[in-house]
């Protein structure tokens, strides 16, 4: 597919498409540069999405988009609040205080940007992307699964050690081309958006790339021995389900689309021993985590979730108002603090946020990305049918990456911005009149 041919199509702000795909797929390779392409350059490649993110807002600002809102505002008053208390009364690092400061001040707003600059065709268009590199992305999991931790394939950012994290019976989970697996993860809950959508939707897609990059969707979820990914994909196929049950139609393509699930996955369990093996490799792991909490697999990734927002929410009241820790809860920061890469404030984002920050902005960043996920997820609900099917299965990705998820993670932000940005960008009717790009 010609991206560039694609943009063409649409003159008015060209250039900030170009960039927002630019940060999309620098949000997949990076750590493909990290890692294989420019091993030397991977810590300032942390943050190559950065310079994108600056020339996005200001070329934004230059062409009058509409973003600056009360989400907005609210993150950009709450930081600066905090950076200015780290500076003077906390650990004093600028390096590290700007560092955490960037989440909110240069990638927060790209969500309302992209909302306003992309149209549904322009989400569909990179939904296809999607599609075609899910079945890429699953050959490199397939080489990294079954290629010992020592392959080149396999080597972790700088080009030093391993990119793969424990998983079970000898086998490592895979990264693909990101530093870690949580990237991974990511790429297949935003790829499953696509594939659940374009089996339920009349939009054009091709039906071989649909069946093939659905192939790959059920081959990786196993192989990635990812117990987060499986659940997020579940997730976004019950609000795929929510969203198709109000028709008749709807409910027809939905069980189509379930026989399908189910006779892929009845033919490799016949036919792939790959695919039996890393659900094998994948089973062995959930039952090694059940063991050691002593829950089954919904109980454990049930109470995992619900300690995971609870928990910080009662920590937030120990912390104190303000905190001078801005960047310290990042890893990247805590390299720059201590000379090694820990957890120095919390390993959960809500934690991180109050230790950071402490309760009063830092509490005010969790209430403001709750309201927002809670916002898109009852305005895509309320749409009406023909409407609703986009927006609302990309909602089953983005919202609780919004609401917990960890964004001091540099991938892990750049998905949830980039998913965000999709369900805002999907609601708009039409495309809105657009004022002309001139470079």
């Amino acid at each position: 597919m010609n991206i560039t041919a694609e943009l063409e199509v649409e003159p008015a702000y060209k250039s900030l498409k170009v960039a927002i795909w630019a940060y999309f797929l620098l949000w997949i390779f990076e750590g493909a540069l990290r890692k294989w392409v420019l091993p030397t350059f991977a810590t300032p490649l942390l943050v190559v999405r950065d310079p994108i993110a600056i020339y996005i807002i200001i070329r934004a600002f230059y062409l009058n988009v509409k973003f600056v809102n009360s989400y907005v505002i609210f993150g950009l008053i709450f930081t600066l609040f905090s950076l200015a208390i780290t500076l003077t009364f906390g650990h004093a690092n600028l390096f590290v205080g700007l560092y955490g400061a960037r989440i909110m001040l240069l990638h927060f707003p790209l969500i309302f940007i992209i909302g306003q600059v992309f149209s549904k065709e322009d989400v569909l268009r990179i939904g296809r992307v999607l599609l075609l590199l899910n079945i890429f992305m699953t050959i490199v999991v397939y080489f990294q699964f079954s290629s010992p931790q020592t392959a080149f394939i396999n080597i972790g950012v700088g080009g030093e050690g391993s990119a793969g994290f424990s998983g079970a019976m000898g086998y490592s989970r895979p990264p693909g081309t990101f530093s870690f697996i949580s990237g991974l993860s990511n790429f297949y809950t935003a790829a499953s958006v696509f594939v659940f959508y374009f089996w339920l939707s009349k939009d054009s897609c091709s039906k071989v790339l649909l069946y093939l990059s659905t192939i790959a969707l059920v081959v990786a979820l196993p192989l990635t021995i990812s117990r987060g990914a499986v659940v997020a994909v579940a997730i976004v196929g019950l609000f795929a389900i929510i969203a198709s049950v109000t028709s008749g139609k709807m409910i027809f393509k939905l069980l189509i689309s379930a026989t399908v699930f189910y006779l892929v996955i009845a033919l490799l369990q016949s036919y792939s021993t790959l695919f039996n093996l890393g659900t094998e490799v994948f089973m062995d792991r959930v039952d090694s985590v059940n063991n050691a909490t002593g829950g089954g697999f919904t109980d454990s990734i049930f109470l995992r979730a619900v300690n995971e927002f609870v928990r910080p929410i009662l920590d937030l009241f120990n912390q104190p108002m303000f905190s001078g820790n801005l960047g310290m809860g990042t890893n990247a920061g805590a390299q720059m603090l201590t000379g090694k890469t820990k957890f120095l404030v919390s390993e959960t984002e809500f934690g991180r946020l109050g230790g950071e920050q402490g309760i009063i902005f830092g509490g005010g960043l969790m209430v403001l990305r709750i309201f927002l996920a809670i916002s898109i997820a009852v305005k895509s609900l309320r749409l009406p049918q023909e409407e609703k099917l986009l927006p609302f299965i990309i909602c089953g990705a983005a919202c609780i990456a919004i609401f917990q998820g960890q964004w001091a993670q540099p991938s892990i932000l750049g998905y949830s911005i980039i998913m965000a940005g999709f369900v805002v960008a999907s609601m708009k009717k039409t495309g809105i009149p657009l004022q002309k790009d001139t470079l």
